[in-house]
C-alpha cells in the first residue's frame, strides 16, 4: 500500500473546544479493492475531537450487484462497499443510501446484516409513534432471522463509481450489472 502526505497543517481551530490545537493531515494512499484514496484526518491535542473522511480518487463504470441469499454459507460471501455506494435489501425493508460523507467498508454479508440491525436500533430509539416502533422491531426481527439463516434475501449494492464489488461464496447466485450511466442506479 502506497502513501503520499498532501498536506499537514497544525494550530487550526477545533470546533468542539475552539482553541488551535488541530492538526489537519491530507493524504493520497492507494487501499486494496478501492484503489486510490485521498485520505483528510483531524486530531485536536487539546480535547482528543477526531474525524476522517476519505474520498475515493479512481471511478470506474457503474455497477449494480444483485446477490440472492438463501442459506447460511451466502452470508460468508464478501463486501466490499465504497462511500459512494448503496446498499438495499428489499425484503427487510431496508436500504443505506449513498453519500460522500458515508464510511467505505470491507465486511461480509452478515457483517452488513449487523450493521443494518444496528442502524435500525438507532432508528428505533429515534422513533415518536408506537406505529414506526412496531414496524421497526419487525424489520429488526427479520433481520435476525436473515442472520441466523432462516430467511431468504436479496442484497444490492449500486455504485455511480463502480468502486463496490461482492466477492459470492456460490458465484451462481450473484448477478452483476455494468450500468450505462449513474440515471441507471435506483
Amino acid at each position: 500500500m502506497s502513501e503520499k502526505y498532501l498536506s499537514i497543517s497544525n494550530g487550526e481551530r477545533c470546533p468542539v473546544c475552539d482553541n488551535s490545537t488541530m492538526k489537519v493531515t491530507a493524504r493520497e494512499i492507494e487501499v486494496p479493492h478501492f484503489g486510490y484514496t485521498l485520505l483528510y484526518s483531524s486530531l485536536c491535542r487539546n480535547c482528543g475531537f477526531r474525524q476522517s473522511w476519505s474520498y475515493p480518487l479512481e471511478a470506474r463504470s457503474p455497477h449494480r450487484y444483485t446477490l440472492y441469499v438463501s442459506e447460511p454459507s451466502d452470508l460468508t460471501s464478501r463486501v466490499i462497499k465504497s462511500n459512494t455506494a448503496s446498499i438495499k435489501i428489499p425484503e427487510l425493508g431496508f436500504s443505506l443510501e449513498s453519500k460522500m460523507s458515508s464510511d467505505p467498508f470491507i465486511t461480509n454479508v452478515e457483517g452488513v446484516l449487523q450493521r443494518a440491525k444496528s442502524a435500525m436500533q438507532t432508528l428505533n430509539s429515534w422513533a415518536e409513534s408506537q406505529e414506526e416502533k412496531e414496524k421497526i422491531k419487525k424489520i429488526i426481527s427479520d433481520i435476525d432471522l436473515a442472520i441466523a439463516g432462516e430467511l431468504s434475501f436479496t442484497l444490492i449494492i449500486e455504485d455511480p463509481l463502480g468502486i463496490s464489488t461482492i466477492k459470492a461464496t456460490n458465484p451462481k447466485k450473484l448477478k452483476i450489472e455494468e450500468l450505462s450511466s449513474s440515471e441507471d442506479l435506483q
